[in-house]
């Protein structure tokens, strides 16, 4: 279960094809969205149905988005109730999954915390107040939890163990493993008239806050005429400061977002990835984003700032750099840095992407379903 349209989740792409690879038969239930198909079959075996909004599709309507909310949950909870197991995506589907288990007692419940879902960025006190005694009066209703990074699964034990928190699952949001993908025929240097010789720092994934991507832009400025280029690819709501930049400095790119099954053909045609979340709350002190494992898959070096668990895994494999002053300046110096070392990573990719692939996490997610 998503509290979204289903069409960009691409964890919840692979858990649905690994449970139905394992014998589950299995439904993703998700919210509408516009000209998507209300049921779809899926290859692999699985389905996705896109429940609607009945009554409460026109924003016209008094109460609408309650209403529209309201009448989602109850088509889950009485229509799903029977199922054997629900894995819950994020607190709200946990939410949802605990009214479900109140009228359905045997029915299991798998809460997949794709953050730490009581500390995340940009969720009101309120919000996270009630994540938060959600989690502490019902998180041992759970038949597992997984978690996606090993501090924050640290931080689940350490804050629920005194009220019985099940089995906590570290199953990290990492790719299948390809074949070192070949970059399409327009790259990131044929698109953009990129020399050979200039260096490519990457930014992929949301065009948000706090996620660093301020103090790429203003570290790209510092860069001019430097041999540097940075290609921002991704969308959010931070899209226009990128395309300002863009149409104003001839070495900073914009490129759309592209498909899951295309994105490591992209990555795999810069020089760097750059990993900046901003820890401005724990969760993001905590992440191990999906750009960082999708680096890995593409053969790229990694810089990246002091967060924990990146640093862990870029240093245990020696697949980059970590910059030690996450400001504009710094990751330029860094960049610089790291361009002009010639510093060579491969050895150390190829092994982190032995280990950090889909298929060794598959079997973490099918025992945390007692598959």
């Amino acid at each position: 279960m998503v509290l979204n349209d289903f069409t960009r989740d691409n964890r919840v792409l692979k858990v649905a094809s690994t449970l139905a690879e394992a014998g589950a038969e299995v439904e993703v239930v998700a919210l509408p969205g516009r000209d998507l198909p209300e049921r779809e079959e899926r290859e692999g075996g699985w389905r996705v149905r896109r429940l609607r909004w009945g009554i409460w599709k026109s924003d016209r309507i008094k109460g609408a988005r309650f209403g529209r909310l309201a009448y989602f949950a109850w088509q889950v909870v009485v229509g799903y109730r029977k199922w054997d197991a629900w894995h819950c995506n994020d607190a709200e589907a946990f939410a949802l999954g605990v009214l479900a288990k109140r009228l359905a007692p045997r029915l299991e419940l798998i809460y997949d915390c794709h953050e730490f879902e009581a500390e995340r960025n940009a969720k009101s006190p309120r919000y996270l107040a009630a994540v938060a005694w959600l989690e502490r009066r019902h998180i041992h209703r759970a038949h597992s939890v997984i978690t996606v990074s090993p501090s924050i699964r640290q931080a689940y034990l350490d804050r629920y163990g005194s009220v019985g928190v099940p089995e906590v699952h570290l199953v990290r949001n990492v790719p299948h493993a390809v074949d070192r993908p070949t970059p399409p025929e327009r790259d990131f240097r044929a698109r953009f008239g990129i020399p050979p010789t200039e260096f490519i720092a990457l930014y992929q994934g949301a065009f948000t806050y706090n996620r660093g991507l301020e103090n790429a832009l203003e570290a790209a400025e510092r860069l001019t005429g430097r041999g540097v280029h940075f290609v921002f690819m991704g969308y959010g709501p931070l899209e226009g400061l990128v395309e300002e930049a863009a149409n104003r400095l001839a070495h900073v790119h914009r490129h759309e977002a592209v498909a899951y099954d295309r994105v490591l053909a992209h990555t795999a045609a810069a020089d760097v990835g750059l990993v900046s979340v901003k820890p401005t709350c724990l969760s993001y002190l905590y992440c191990l984003p999906n750009k960082l494992f999708e680096y890995i898959q593409a053969g790229l070096p990694v810089l990246t700032n002091e967060l924990p668990d990146c640093v862990q895994l870029v240093q245990e494999f020696g697949i980059g750099e970590v910059v030690s002053d996450d400001s504009p300046q710094g990751w330029a110096d860094a960049l610089l840095t790291m361009r002009e070392s010639g510093r060579d990573y491969r050895e150390g990719l190829k092994a982190a992407s032995l280990q950090l692939r889909w298929q060794k996490e598959a079997p973490l997610l099918l025992k945390a379903h007692g598959l």
